[in-house]
């Protein structure tokens, strides 16, 4: 065959191959989805399976609740006067950092009040790095809580933290604090309740939770969590070597989220949130109960008939193990409310009814 040939012969094949294409191949069938792992039965696994579950899970609770944590940047102007007697406005300076965490998808950020101090301008940065400007709703000072308000031209939805129970956090339990202490932005570091119940001068009429989680400047007004992720305080202060030594040491304070979230509800209602109840008593923590050793005086535990030296074992019907129990009981509710108290006094049970009032913003003197 010539060569002439020969190329006839491969168009017209080329030619009816265009003509008259192959039936198209079937689709693959998908692959078949891969199975979960069965589930380990604990009987069954090692500490190195529990070590890797516990691992994954309280990685899982950090992603979820990070978009939730701010930063938040405060500005200040400075103005002065020069040698010609001109009044001249220095350029916006940052004055402070510290952290936030939103709670209502408006865009109401939680927060310690003393982080915004000398602040005139707020600046509230998002996990996602979005900065927006924001403004002070309110605060409440007695408990260092204060409320900002996301200011965003459209319309978003903003992720939220859902909010523990502070009251049924253990001593001993898990947790989470997230800030940006240093500058250092969605800072995650672990421990554990060491305390609850704690009293400092700074703020004497919040009952601190006290955690070894790491605590440093800039974490302030962030959120101490569960293992589940749910707020249970708001990162405050830090006990510190002192002198030089600034840094943590493994005790820090947070407000409970209870008394936080209660601060939040008062603010965002339109009040500077000082409508917290009071009893008027100093208590001591015992086996049998909680001991009042002081009465303020004209306080509603003095209207009552309340003395020093009752032992307060319920409170509407409810069994009471601690001053901070107690404490919480009276402050987390509202003023007017009246409070059955159980007491033992001379070795004889007494139910005594107990009107909360408002807290005082004057000196308080004792019976």
């Amino acid at each position: 065959m010539t060569c002439k040939a020969l190329t006839i012969l491969l168009l017209l094949f080329v030619a009816g191959c265009g003509r008259n294409p192959p039936e198209a191949l079937p689709p693959e069938p998908p692959p078949e989805p891969v199975p979960p792992p069965p589930a380990i039965e604990m009987r069954d696994a090692t500490p190195l399976d529990v070590a890797r579950a516990v691992n994954h899970a309280m990685a899982d609770t950090v992603e979820n609740v990070l978009p939730a944590v701010v930063v938040i940047r405060t500005e200040s102007t400075r103005y002065f006067v020069d040698w010609y007697g001109r009044l001249l406005r220095e350029a916006q300076r940052p004055v402070g950092q510290g952290s936030g965490v939103i709670i209502d998808p408006e865009g109401y950020v939680l927060t310690n009040f003393h982080v915004l101090h000398g602040g005139q301008r707020i600046e509230v940065i998002l996990e996602d790095g979005t900065a927006y400007p924001a403004t002070l709703v309110g605060k409440n000072e007695p408990t260092d809580i204060a409320v900002l308000r996301i200011e965003s031209e459209e319309e978003r939805t903003f992720p939220t933290i859902e909010a523990g129970d502070s009251d049924k956090i253990r001593v001993g339990e898990m947790v989470m604090a997230i800030g940006s202490p240093f500058s250092l932005s969605s800072t995650v570091t672990q421990g554990v309740i060491s305390h609850k119940g704690r009293s400092e001068s700074f703020l004497p009429i919040v009952d601190f939770i006290q955690t070894s989680a790491a605590i440093n400047p800039g974490n302030s007004g962030g959120p101490l969590i569960d293992i589940e992720g749910r707020l249970i305080g708001i990162n405050t202060l830090i006990r510190t070597a002192g002198g030089m030594n600034q840094g943590n040491i493994g005790i820090g304070f947070a407000v409970p989220s209870n008394t936080a979230m209660r601060a939040a509800e008062l603010i965002i209602g339109g009040t500077e949130g000082i409508e917290f109840s009071w009893l008027g008593v100093v208590m001591q923590d015992t086996r049998e109960g909680v001991l009042l050793t002081r009465i303020v005086k004209n306080s509603p535990a003095d209207e009552a008939g309340l003395e020093a030296g009752d032992l307060v074992r319920r409170v509407n019907r409810k069994s009471i193990r601690s001053g901070q129990e107690l404490s919480s009981i009276v402050r987390l509710g509202r003023p007017g409310d009246i409070l059955t108290l159980e007491i033992i006094r001379n070795n004889r049970s007494m139910t005594v009814p107990v009107t909360t009032s408002l807290m005082p913003q004057t000196e308080i003197q004792f019976r």
